[in-house]
């Protein structure tokens, strides 16, 4: 009798797992997972923070930001945001302008904002001047509170006075075409009597 030996199956080895790339979705169409930044034609406004290493110091500093301004450190300064959020270990000594003020902090000055929320560990010492005011129990506020009815007094200034001035159209100065035919030399005698060089006879 002949016995054959059968030989004993060898396992495969085992594949090492292939990383799948995402399949990336055609130019301008919206990707499935992906989050959009801030501010990028998605309607949301871009958030800055102000950390609380964070110092600013100065007597005539003006802060301003066109989004959301998140403030954790000392500021001495005002601010001027469409959106202003004073987190719990802020100190702000200067006046706040915003469209959303929510302070949890401490504020000593003037506040002005459409919508004022004072948290239970708000303490604010200045006068407040709002069209609708949240004040919740345990917050400290020293001042007056004066409701406004126009916005427009509460609006924020979230463009500097200089930058508003050199956008400003310029008047331009035209001179008319003078009625007559004249000479190259009567030409620029006239140019120079418009420009006040030459006195007029």
């Amino acid at each position: 009798m002949v016995f054959n030996r059968r030989s004993d199956p060898v396992p495969p080895e085992p594949q090492a797992p292939q990383l799948r790339r995402p399949d990336r979705p055609p130019v301008g169409a919206p990707a499935g997972n992906v989050m959009p930044m801030a501010g990028h034609n998605t309607g949301v406004m871009d958030q800055s923070v102000i950390g609380s290493d964070l110092s600013i110091e100065g007597q005539t500093i003006t802060i301003r930001c066109k989004g959301t301004l998140k403030i954790n450190g000392n500021i001495q300064a005002d601010l001027h945001s469409r959106q202003l959020e004073v987190g719990r270990e802020a100190i702000i000594s200067g006046s706040i302008a915003a469209d959303t003020v929510d302070v949890y902090g401490r504020v000593n000055g003037a506040i002005l904002g459409q919508k004022v929320n004072l948290h239970s560990t708000a303490e604010v010492e200045g006068d407040i001047h709002s069209q609708y005011l949240t004040i919740e129990q345990g917050a400290a506020f020293d001042g007056r509170s004066r409701r406004v009815l126009d916005p427009a007094e509460l609006a924020p200034q979230l463009e500097s006075p200089a930058v508003a001035q050199v956008s400003a159209p310029r008047a331009v100065q035209t001179m008319s075409a003078p009625s007559q035919v004249m000479l190259p030399s009567q030409q620029a005698t006239a140019l120079d009597r418009f420009n006040g060089t030459v006195p007029p006879q």
